[in-house]
């Protein structure tokens, strides 16, 4: 018997986004959500976890099949459903909601992630250049200064504006102290990944012998990753992608350096400086472990 979950506070709305679809997801005690802004390291933890659930670095996780983007808005319902209840024990779901916009049951296991929200911008750009398709070239189009003023003055639409990276950590920060809320940070999976991989088993429950633990750490490198995007990139062997590896596009940080004139690194600054404390901003920025 599952406990009844805190219910969604707001309601968010976008062209990809279908959070009213949280009503229908029946959960497992000891589900695990992954729940971050778009490019902030979602793929990258929910590849973690496939590899813990199934005690196998080598496990071909099927990231869009069966750890599905829960809310997203697609017709599909009664297939995503019925994957989701063949799966034996613990299952894995994601989702790019805000907190507040979705239900948070005291049984499930939650891991955010977040990042430099420049950071998230820029690999939101070669995301979306990586397509077959042209998407999101409303919000992403080719001129940098148009693309950030775009992220810097947009309202909340799937994940795409600094306002909606905001959004979704302060909604994070409101749960805190939260024991089934796991934070993490890109630059500290990236400093760390051994400890990264550690807390998540931990996090989820999963007793991980040494070995089988260096052994998943050197699976979920960006190299490795990137190697095996047909086993663990979103969407992979569907042709979405120009080249599956693609959606890996390079792992680091700081793309944005040199890429900004000043008008709009104050720009950017503002909003931080308003919206958030220095230890906030901060975190939200470097990581735990500092810039």
């Amino acid at each position: 018997m599952i406990n009844a979950p805190r219910p969604p506070s707001r309601t968010y709305h976008g062209k990809i986004a279908a959070p009213e679809r949280w009503a229908l997801f029946r959960p497992r005690v000891g589900d695990v959500v992954v729940c971050a802004p778009p490019k902030s390291g979602t793929t990258w933890t929910q590849g973690i976890v496939a590899m813990l659930l199934a005690g196998d670095p080598g496990v071909d996780a099927q990231i869009s099949t069966r750890a599905p983007w829960l809310d997203v808005a697609r017709p599909d319902w009664a297939e995503l459903e019925a994957a989701l209840d063949a799966q034996h024990g613990v299952r894995q779901v994601k989702t790019h909601t805000p907190f507040d916009g979705i239900p948070v049951w005291p049984d499930l296991r939650y891991i955010c992630v977040y990042r430099h929200p420049l950071d998230v911008h820029f690999s939101f750009r070669a995301h979306v250049s990586h397509m077959t398709q042209e998407v999101l070239q409303d919000i992403f189009p080719a001129d940098v200064s148009e693309s950030v003023r775009i992220f810097l003055d947009g309202a909340h639409i799937d994940g795409a504006s600094l306002s909606s990276i905001l959004d979704h950590y302060r909604s994070a920060l409101a749960l805190e102290p939260a024991e089934n809320v796991l934070r993490l940070h890109y630059a500290d999976m990236r400093r760390d990944v051994r400890g990264a991989v550690a807390r998540i088993a931990a996090h989820i429950g999963v007793g991980v012998a040494p070995d089988v633990l260096d052994a998943v750490a050197e699976a979920a490198r960006f190299s490795s990753m990137k190697k095996n995007a047909g086993r663990f990139a979103v969407a992979a062997r569907q042709g979405f992608w120009r080249d599956d590896a693609d959606f890996f596009d390079s792992g680091t940080s700081g793309k944005w350096e040199g890429q900004l004139d000043a008008p709009a690194l104050d720009a950017y600054d503002q909003r931080m400086s308003d919206l958030l404390t220095k230890p906030e901003r901060s975190c939200l920025e470097w990581g735990l472990s500092g810039s």
